[in-house]
């Protein structure tokens, strides 16, 4: 914490909707970009919303103060807001939600020098849907001092889409102290590596499954291993796929949920690949930067920040997004490849200097205080 307390900025980061802050935010840009704003520049900074059960990840983010609500409603929040505004310089939002507008008119109404960022977390589809031209939408994006997106094909289509300014802020990755290390492709394996939530819609982790085993015959040597949490509703299908595929389950692991960060990194580490099968993504997804960092090459189907994840295919391939087929002829091409270790060495470097979360933080703060 910086010793001048008077010149210190306080910051504030609403929680979106209606909903507390979820613990896995608190290492996701959401809680990274606080904690950098305290942790390099003297922020005095809150995370605010209801009251979440469990926050095991605060203890990597000490520093930033979580303070919880009575309840997540706008009402609390605009009080919440009434109460504080003119003590903050900066508010930090979410999404373009209509549960933070009211929020927004209040922070300006009664701090009218405080300044609002807003990360949209917005991909193209999403970005369609929205009546740009309905007055509560412009008056909140008027009432936003920057406005961000993690990729830059969704800033670039906003830009030419809309009357306002959007920047680019990357979804980076941050080693909570430790030194940058380049992985050591001698010591990866054969595998392709996923993490997120498995058998969501939005993650299609079917096509990843069943472009896997179309090819998985001619590569036995490779292993797809799944980090997340399976959907209830998935697991039918799952129990239909190894019926068809009983011999897969020697190349295929489930590991669960990963909430060790040191173990997470090691799963990457490990990992030659890292796939995303989705069918959407809200800009640039986190777990792109963290596997960057760690050397893997990017298999991804062409969501709007494809070319992003993978440096222009230098350090990947994209697949056509619901494309079994195409996904899997990613895979063995990639898996086969002389060049991978290349990529893979390529990769490490670009998420270094594309993706390093402390160097983004920097120039928002130089972006929005101009120091």
């Amino acid at each position: 914490m910086a010793e001048n307390v008077k010149s210190q900025k306080q910051v504030v980061a609403m929680a979106p909707y209606e909903s507390p802050w979820k613990n896995v935010e608190l290492v996701k840009d959401c809680g990274l970009i606080p904690y950098l704003l305290y942790k390099n520049h003297g922020c005095d900074v809150r995370m605010v919303g209801a009251k979440g059960s469990d926050y095991s990840y605060q203890e990597l983010v000490k520093g930033v103060k979580l303070e919880f609500l009575a309840d997540g409603s706008v009402r609390t929040k605009r009080e919440y807001i009434r109460a504080h505004a003119k003590n903050i310089d900066l508010l930090i939002l979410r999404g373009c939600y209509a549960t933070n507008f009211e929020v927004a008119y209040a922070y300006k109404e009664y701090n009218p020098d405080g300044k609002i960022y807003v990360g949209l977390d917005a991909n193209s589809f999403w970005m369609d849907r929205i009546d740009w031209e309905e007055p509560a939408f412009q008056k909140f994006m008027n009432c936003c001092d920057v406005i961000a997106t993690s990729g830059k094909a969704v800033r670039d289509y906003l830009n030419r889409k809309w009357p306002w300014k959007i920047v680019h802020v990357p979804n980076g990755y941050y080693d909570f102290g430790k030194k940058w290390i380049c992985p050591s492709y001698a010591k990866k394996e054969n595998i392709i590596l996923t993490v997120g939530r498995l058998g969501t819609q939005q993650k299609a982790t079917h096509i990843m499954l069943e472009a896997f085993a179309g090819i998985a015959d001619k590569i036995p040597d490779w292993k797809l291993r799944l980090a997340g949490t399976v959907e209830s509703e998935f697991r039918p299908w799952l129990e239909d796929f190894f019926s068809r595929y009983p011999a897969l389950q020697k190349q295929i692991e489930f590991i669960g949920s990963v909430h060790e960060r040191d173990w997470l990194y090691a799963e990457y580490q490990r990992a030659k690949i890292f796939t995303l099968s989705s069918i959407m993504e809200g800009g640039t997804p986190n777990v792109i930067a963290e596997a960057l960092c760690a050397g893997c090459v990017t298999a991804v189907t062409q969501i709007d920040a494809c070319m992003e994840a993978t440096d222009d295919e230098r350090c990947g391939r994209t697949a056509h997004i619901d494309d079994v087929k195409d996904l899997g002829r990613v895979y063995l091409e990639l898996a086969t490849s002389s060049k991978l270790e290349e990529m893979s060495k390529r990769a490490y470097q670009y998420g270094r200097g594309h993706f390093d979360m402390e160097n983004i933080v920097d120039k928002l703060y130089e972006r929005l205080f101009g120091e």
